[in-house]
């Protein structure tokens, strides 16, 4: 019930560096360019979660930008 209450109307939630996705068995406008543009390089936090956010902070991550050195990364969907 937490889980459904955390993701309704929303279809993703994240807990810490772990997205949490349901899939709705339906077409979702999510996952367009624009939404993509939106995610790329965005700071934790201003925008709700997505499986954009996830990707884009891997990628930011293994490059070893915003200040780090870089790190190997491992995406499990």
């Amino acid at each position: 019930r937490a889980l459904r209450s955390r993701l309704s109307p929303r279809r993703q939630t994240d807990v810490g560096d772990i997205l949490v996705a349901m899939n709705p068995f339906q077409p979702l406008q999510l996952y367009g360019r624009e939404v993509s543009e939106q995610y790329r390089c965005h700071e934790k936090g201003t925008l709700p979660p997505h499986i954009f956010a996830v990707a884009d902070r891997a990628y930011q991550a293994m490059l070893g930008r915003r200040g780090a050195r870089p790190q190997s990364q491992c995406i499990v969907i």
